[in-house]
């Protein structure tokens, strides 16, 4: 009986046996060089709404902090060693802001809610740490090249996730285990396609994210195999997006694209110029429940109403009501107290969807009044603008594929502040977590660059003072 008993455990002692060596072996490869712990959460994060159905435990889903507190003590340790001081610091001329950013928010967040605002604080700054992380172990250009890769897999393994879920339907999903009004949502007669996000939300402005940065790299160079696979799968990619019906994500996407044709490759005006006159003579034959869908000003007016009385408020606090006061940092917050309610609506239309308690202003600047008040918009603002200008300027300095990659970012923060016009962008993982990511990889280029071409500055006088074979 003992012995049966035994044999039964033994397929638990090899997968416990497994897994501690799997977890040894992910722990050293980060350890010798804690680049990779960046990169494994830039393949891994798109991927994250998967455990909504796998049989894990609820905290699996701290998965990403526990990777990038890895990371951070991995690239300390390195740091301090001397002969691991490699390589040039990061540059980060958007920096200024982003830190008073951060501590007016910190101090607004505790002044309101005590201790427990620091649940905000974290949903609203916590993947900055991703910057301190490459300032301390800089991304060098192969890095830079796997993670334009990683993005480029990944916009596309995501899109065929897409189209999968649009076969099977949502009534078949949910059988997966997925939930109506959380992942499972309708616009009209449309299923919203979310693919290994936990929202459509996420899938639409990542895939917006990786057509932009993807497509500037690889338009750049057309002759290399990847970047050709890539740009044949664009169009379905960009497709499959707007089966999301997040508007967001389509505004971010040609406005995107409109200024990498405009800096810099000027041959997608023909293209962009033949599928504007497409969409408008096809509109007409659309049936009215899809165009309904997208153009629906009801929406806006509702949001715009609730605006209005954030803009009247501004007088009565000045500095804000308080960082994590709306948003995804106020569900957070309320989580943390232990006050998870929420309703699900289904409207006239068949829109099936979950709503939070807190007030959702669906647009970030708006969200940023509310909560930290003109300084804080102005702050923001400030840190944005200030790296869009500086990435602009360094896509014209550097070689590809740096050149494009900084073009590329550029885009993807245009695209984000069109975004943030009627989404809380950066409250909606992974594409905070990418945001930072990309902004440090451009610091790590363009640092690398500088420092190149000072020393090819200096390195020719003294060349040419040293006797040479020939005249010695």
């Amino acid at each position: 009986m003992e012995r049966q008993v035994g044999v039964a455990h033994l397929p638990v002692v090899v997968a416990v046996l497994v897994a501690l060596v799997l977890a040894a072996a992910f722990v050293a490869a980060i350890y010798r060089r804690p680049q990779r712990g960046l990169l494994i959460l830039a393949a891994l994060t798109p991927l994250d709404g998967l455990l909504d159905i796998a049989p894990v435990p609820g905290i699996a889903s701290a998965w990403k902090e526990g990777v990038l507190a890895l990371t951070l003590i991995c690239t300390v340790n390195r740091r301090l060693r001397p002969a691991d001081r490699t390589g040039p610091p990061l540059q980060m001329p958007w920096w200024p802001a982003a830190a008073v950013l951060v501590a007016f928010g910190v101090v607004s967040a505790l002044y309101v809610y005590g201790p427990i605002g620091l649940y905000g604080v974290k949903v609203t700054f916590f993947y900055l740490f991703v910057v301190l992380a490459l300032w301390l172990t800089p991304f060098d250009a192969l890095d830079r090249d796997r993670l334009v890769s990683i993005i480029m897999a990944l916009g596309v393994f995501t899109t065929i996730v897409g189209i999968g879920q649009q076969i099977l339907g949502p009534a078949r999903l949910v059988e997966l285990g997925y939930t109506y009004g959380e992942q499972v949502r309708s616009s009209g007669p449309l299923f919203r396609t979310f693919s290994t996000f936990n929202q459509p939300f996420g899938f639409g402005l990542f895939v917006m994210l990786a057509l932009l940065v993807g497509g500037a790299v690889a338009l750049s160079d057309t002759g290399r195999r990847r970047n050709q696979l890539f740009l044949v799968c664009w169009p379905v990619m960009a497709i499959t997006m707007a089966t999301s019906v997040v508007r967001a994500a389509i505004l971010g996407l040609a406005v995107g694209v409109i200024w990498l044709a405009a800096l810099r490759f000027r041959r997608l005006f023909a293209p962009l110029v033949a599928l504007g006159v497409v969409a408008v003579i096809s509109l007409p034959f659309l049936p009215s429940s899809i165009t309904k869908v997208f153009f629906n000003s009801s929406s806006l007016s509702q949001r715009g109403s609730g605006w209005g009385e954030i803009f009247a408020s501004i007088w009565t606090h000045p500095l804000g009501t308080g960082l994590a006061s709306s948003g995804s940092a106020a569900d957070a917050l309320s989580a943390a107290q232990g006050d998870t309610s929420q309703t699900i609506t289904a409207g006239a239309d068949g829109t099936v969807q979950q709503l939070s308690k807190n007030y959702q202003p669906d647009n970030y600047y708006v969200k940023l009044l509310l909560e930290l008040g003109p300084i804080g918009l102005w702050l923001f603002l400030a840190l944005i603008v200030t790296a869009v200008i500086w990435c602009v300027q360094y896509s014209r300095r550097m070689p590809d594929p740096d050149g494009a990659l900084v073009l590329g970012v550029s885009a993807s923060m245009v695209a984000a502040m069109v975004a943030c016009l009627v989404a809380t962008y950066f409250e909606i993982f992974p594409l905070d977590f990418y945001f930072w990511l990309l902004l440090g990889a451009a610091g790590c280029a363009t640092a690398q660059h500088e420092s190149r071409t000072v020393r090819l500055h200096f390195v020719p006088a003294e060349a040419g003072s040293r006797p040479t074979s020939a005249n010695s």
